[in-house]
């Protein structure tokens, strides 16, 4: 009997059948565990990468801030002391520009006349670290959307006061100064016709003149307000984050 057990034919395991076998439980879990271990180093890695990339741009974003502080402050020193000038200037101005159009002009005081419409000043702005982070395209680097929105809303004030500092000059020198070259002895102080006090010209590029002065500190003031309050949520940004 055993020798015809012995010489029974083997009989081969179908191939698809041995595929669809299920494998042993140790080899699931071993496979899991690896998948598992590269899942945690892939989204580690990943996570790792982001935060360093995140403490960079905080770190540039605190540099920025420090460097905006730096320009605003400038700024409002320059503001402050440009609009002491002019506030100065206009109040000289106002008795002259009344008298004048009461028509009671002091011809005495036509050197005071001319040796106020000769002064003239301009802001000298700082835009340096805006436009730094325009260039680079790194205004988005500023995390908090009300801040970025007022420094945007400080330098677009500014680009409004540029612009109209440059109105002010161009009628300074295409109206203020061919009078003075045409009407005034410098050397002398003394106008070549005393009379020209009383004309429409004179009048209207003095009036003119001071209307200029009076807009321009309209809008310094407006944007010294503005740097007020930018500076102190700078400087709120900065002490959060520190």
């Amino acid at each position: 009997m055993n020798k015809e057990e012995n010489s029974k034919p083997v009989v081969k395991e179908d191939p698809v059948v041995e595929a669809v076998k299920p494998r042993k439980k140790y080899e699931w879990d071993k496979l899991l565990l690896e998948i598992f271990a590269v899942f945690l180093g892939v989204t580690s890695g990943f996570l790792l990468s982001n935060w360093q990339e995140d403490r960079q741009e905080r770190k540039l974003e605190q540099k920025y801030i420090a460097a905006y502080i730096d320009d605003v402050e400038e700024n409002i020193s320059e503001l402050e002391i440009t609009l002491k000038n002019d506030s100065l200037w206009m109040k000289q101005a106002i008795p002259i520009l009344k008298s004048l159009k009461e028509g009671n002009f002091d011809k005495d005081s036509t050197i005071k006349v001319m040796k106020l419409i000769v002064q003239i000043s301009k802001l000298n702005s700082r835009s340096v670290t805006y436009e730094d982070m325009k260039s680079s395209g790194n205004l988005n680097i500023i995390n908090d959307f009300n801040l970025k929105g007022m420094i945007v809303d400080y330098y677009s004030e500014i680009t409004g006061v540029v612009f109209l500092e440059e109105y002010f000059y161009s009628y300074f020198r295409d109206l203020i100064m061919p009078f003075i070259f045409s009407e005034y002895n410098v050397l002398k102080e003394e106008l070549n016709n005393p009379e020209i006090i009383n004309s429409v010209q004179f009048v209207n590029a003095f009036t003119g003149y001071f209307s200029m002065i009076q807009q321009r500190v309209a809008a310094y003031n407006a944007l010294l307000n503005k740097a007020y309050l930018l500076k102190d949520k700078l400087n709120n940004s900065l002490e959060k984050n520190n």
